[in-house]
């Protein structure tokens, strides 16, 4: 991190300057430097002032503590919350830093584009980013405090539970670019509305250094009236099938099958082809959304479309595996609406392009209030209408989805269909959808992080590598060779 020096880091604290200069910080006992400043968060399972003394023992030069705390071993530098601290340290580092800060935010694809962003700029920029998903209150200034001397550009990812949160993340983060990938039905159980999720959102705009650029979707239409009340400059982007009017536009040209893809980016005064790996099109959007965010920050955007064929997303959001005669798409990490609308859009190419046959385990969705089992029966249903086969839901509400998918099948062919069948969590549940399985099949996991579905598919996978579903015996389990990017 940028050191602070004992005046800094005691006027950020809102005390007399510390025992000495700070040049670390954590908040972990069990990965304490010699010498780094230990913050004593407090959660619902966890305390970090039980760990003071380890912290001190192990070279920690003091600790941050809530008032009151007695330990031995070094200085205590007492605040009213620490968590509060964190982030008062943070935006301090931050403000030392003269490196171009992006932070994303939306319902759906945030650290998918955080991931492409990060490798674009790193083609011109020395980048921090976020970790994985680490985007909430402590993951962002985490991310800010390991900004260095030499970093140019930082790659902040920011989730948010209510009103609110984005901009005290904002306040911290200070950022000069700020993307908002989309807007769905996410959070409804504590927001509500569709336009109170954009005005939540839209804190992210208004969060912005008085010159910062603004950067979302030409055709979120509840968004934008948030977005142009914030008096910052925007910069619209759209990207897929459709057509759409916005600063920076792209294309996927699909060539010779699911693995030879061109992706076309327009923006003013420019343009480019770039040859990527297979890409669904909500990978489409995510990756035009990153460019639209290089170009908002003066980057030459033609050098960093260059970074988005070898950018390596984070588990869980869509990596095509080949296992022993299945193909697997990991898609486990969250899931909403819109999000399994544009998954099961995904499985369907695939399965076309591999010949097999269109298998979906749809995970609950979670957090989307009084319609929930509505939504679940139109996920079922649509997963019907474009041809899936065989679907299996997975969670409480897994009735509903297989009963859309169920009705939705009948009306379409008049007859049942081959599977629809929903579970409600038992233990006997993976072994179950397995049995289901046969070789060829091309099999979508998609659900909400709560589900817990990447258990499932470290079960098929190892169930695969046994050589279950394959014909020739054992096989090992390997990314597609055209890996998918989401």
């Amino acid at each position: 991190m940028i050191p602070l020096t004992a005046e800094e880091a005691g006027r950020a604290l809102g005390l007399a300057p510390l025992a000495g200069d700070v040049c670390g910080i954590s908040i972990d006992s069990r990965t304490i430097r010699e010498g780094d400043l230990f913050v004593a968060l407090c959660g619902e399972r966890f305390d970090g002032h039980v760990f003071v003394d380890q912290a001190l023992r192990a070279g920690a030069s003091g600790a941050v503590v809530l008032r009151g705390t007695v330990a031995e071993g070094g200085p205590l530098y007492e605040v009213d919350d620490t968590l509060d601290a964190l982030w008062a340290l943070a935006r301090s580092v931050r403000l030392r830093s003269r490196a171009t800060v992006f932070a994303v935010t939306g319902s759906a694809g945030k650290t998918s584009t955080k991931d492409l962003l990060a490798a674009m700029v790193g083609r011109v920029r020395r980048v921090v980013a976020t970790s994985a998903n680490q985007n909430n209150e402590v993951g962002v200034p985490l991310t800010l405090l390991s900004i260095e001397p030499t970093t140019e550009a930082v790659v902040v990812e920011m989730g948010m539970r209510g009103r609110g949160q984005i901009a005290a993340l904002a306040e911290v983060a200070l950022p000069d670019v700020g993307v908002i990938t989309n807007i769905h039905p996410v959070h409804l159980e504590l927001l509500g509305t569709l336009e109170a999720i954009a005005q939540a959102k839209a804190e992210l705009v208004r969060g912005l250094r008085p010159d910062g650029t603004g950067v979302i979707p030409a055709d979120c239409s509840v968004l934008q009236p948030y977005a142009r009340d914030s008096a910052r400059r925007l910069v619209t982007w759209g990207g897929g099938s459709g057509p759409v009017v916005a600063d920076v536009t792209g294309t996927l040209d699909v060539r010779g099958g699911e693995s030879g893809c061109a992706l076309h980016l327009c923006w003013p005064g420019g343009e480019v082809e770039i040859e990527t790996p297979a890409m669904p099109e909500h990978a489409v959007a995510n990756a035009v959304a990153a460019a639209a965010a290089c170009y908002a920050a003066g980057l030459p955007v033609e050098e960093c479309a260059k970074g988005i064929a070898g950018a390596r997303l984070s588990a869980g959001r869509g990596e095509m595996l080949h296992c022993g005669g299945l193909w697997l798409i990991d898609d486990t990490y969250n899931a909403n609406p819109a999000a399994v609308r544009a998954a099961l859009d995904h499985l369907m190419r695939a399965a076309g392009a591999r010949g097999g046959r269109p298998v979906a385990v749809l995970g609950d969705m979670l957090e989307l209030g009084p319609e929930a089992e509505a939504y679940h029966e139109e996920a079922g249903a649509y997963a019907a209408a474009v041809g899936v086969k065989s679907l299996w839901g997975v969670g409480p509400l897994a009735r509903a989805t297989a009963q859309g998918f169920q009705a939705a099948w009948e009306a379409k062919t008049g007859c049942e269909g081959e599977w629809a069948r929903g579970h409600v969590g038992s233990s006997e549940e993976t072994s179950t959808i397995a049995a289901g399985l046969r070789e060829g099949d091309v099999v979508l996991f998609k659900g909400s992080r709560g589900m817990h579905l990447e258990k499932m598919v470290q079960w098929v996978v190892e169930e695969a590598e046994a050589g279950r579903w394959s014909s020739r015996g054992t096989a090992a389990c390997t990314e597609d060779e055209a890996k998918e990017i989401r």
